[in-house]
């Protein structure tokens, strides 16, 4: 269940940036994950220590790197500021919720070695509450989504 929150800002990023494709904006909050899933098989990460793709600082220059690659792309600084913060919001959700299943913080701030943090909301409050936490999140932002594409048509005619 863990991480549907994510496609959630993604969603609603779509209001922000109404040129950008809804699936580039969900790709780009779930950017660290997929980051993590390519470096842990390149064995330069592993599920237990991932500051490549989930560090504050890396976090940080993945999200400068997305947004100013969406910036040219689309030609607008808007659309490259949404897609970098879009980017960025994964490391803030996981802020929260991370550590998922008890345990230290596992969120570098620099790279190996580096002091971790997380709150571990999860952990506080069990699966079983935050699935609706996750549900809820998902659907705000689709509801975010559907309200941007109605004004986009409404304006199209």
């Amino acid at each position: 269940m863990a991480g549907i929150a994510h496609v959630g800002l993604g969603l609603a990023a779509k209001r922000m940036a109404p040129e950008v494709p809804v699936g580039v904006l969900v790709l780009a909050t779930e950017a660290n994950d997929i980051l993590r899933g390519v470096f842990s098989l390149a064995g330069i990460e592993t599920m237990q220590s991932s500051p490549w793709s989930h560090g504050l600082f890396m976090s940080v220059v993945w999200s400068g790197a997305a947004g100013l690659l969406a910036g040219r792309l689309y030609r607008s600084s808007r659309a490259g500021a949404v897609v970098g913060l879009a980017v960025f919001s994964h490391w803030v959700l996981d802020l929260v919720i991370h550590p998922m299943f008890g345990g230290p913080p596992d969120l570098s701030l620099l790279f190996q070695g580096s002091p971790q943090v997380g709150f571990g909301l999860y952990s506080r409050i069990g699966l079983a509450l935050a699935a609706p936490i996750e549900l809820g999140l998902i659907a705000l932002g689709y509801v975010i989504y559907r309200g941007a594409r109605k004004r986009t048509a409404a304006r199209a005619q």
